[in-house]
């Protein structure tokens, strides 16, 4: 995602220390490593890593990258356990990858409605499956989730279907979901009606606004002088703490190098239809 215009912005320098604390499948840390910068790459989901580490494996065994299954909001520790510090510049890619969006099991896609409504992107760590909010939580709770990505009718609209579905028998699958959502009016052409409850159930599941609170002042803190903070999200709720850490910044002297987002250009949106939500903004530390 926004691979060259990350490139562009980070100015890698050899030898330099980065942190990709959203590894992912490797791909943003790969460029890194091609161009001689040495990467600290974190990853939650087990699974990813052992791809990003079998893509990697030349520059691991050349001590170029380093990979850690971990959550990014422990960047601190985790930097200062392999000695990454201070570093250039740290990337995060917020959201799932295409891989997860694709996968047919863990209920990411609408694609196979028979899949466990799970969404944890770390099984292994995680107790809390979607299903399991959906059964648990009060009414006013369940609004307060939707409200995530959805109007406030609409989220209480939805969280009555909820109720009303889980009453008869609890809600357990893909299809049980997208079932649920089957009536609810977006007013967004184009949008499948479940997207955007899809969408908030997952960032409740996997705390991802939390997280990205968390971690925000956490990274800038490993930044060296001169040093950039990168960070692409894919909806407004990310975007808008992104917006407001960065400008608390501002008053301590950082430099917002970004006076808009930066966006996917034509040629990405042409393949990857998932960049049209992208929006990257970079925070240098003066």
């Amino acid at each position: 995602m926004l691979v060259d215009e990350i490139i562009e912005v980070l100015h890698i320098e050899k030898t330099r220390k980065y942190i990709d604390a959203t590894l992912g499948s490797g791909g943003h840390t790969l460029e890194i490593v091609k161009r001689g910068g040495q990467v600290l790459g974190i990853e939650l989901d087990p699974e990813m890593l052992r791809v990003a580490e079998e893509r990697l494996a030349k520059y691991i065994e050349e001590g170029k990258c380093r990979l850690v299954n971990d959550n990014f909001i422990n960047i601190d520790t985790v930097a200062k356990e392999y000695g990454w510090v201070p570093v250039e510049g740290i990337l995060l890619d917020l959201g799932v990858t295409n891989i997860h969006l694709k996968d047919l099991t863990r209920g990411f896609s609408f694609e196979n409605p028979s899949a466990e409504l799970d969404m944890r992107i770390n099984p292994g760590v995680q107790g809390v499956k979607a299903a399991d909010l959906l059964n648990v939580l009060r009414e006013d709770q369940l609004e307060e989730l939707f409200k995530i990505t959805l109007d406030p009718g609409s989220a209480k609209w939805i969280a009555g279907r909820v109720l009303h579905s889980r009453a008869a028998k609890p809600v357990a699958t893909v299809g049980d979901m997208l079932e649920i959502s089957e009536d609810l009016k977006i007013g967004k052409k184009g949008l499948h009606k479940a997207t955007l409850p899809f969408l908030a159930l997952r960032i409740a599941v996997n705390s991802e606004l939390s997280n990205l609170e968390e971690v925000l002042p956490k990274a800038f803190g490993l930044l060296a002088r001169g040093g950039r903070l990168v960070v692409i999200s894919f909806h407004s709720g990310e975007d808008a703490i992104v917006k407001n850490f960065f400008r608390q910044k501002t008053k301590e002297g950082a430099k917002i190098l970004t006076f808009k987002p930066i966006l996917a250009g034509e040629a990405e949106l042409g393949v990857n239809r998932r960049a049209r939500s992208a929006k990257m903004r970079v925070l240098q530390r003066i």
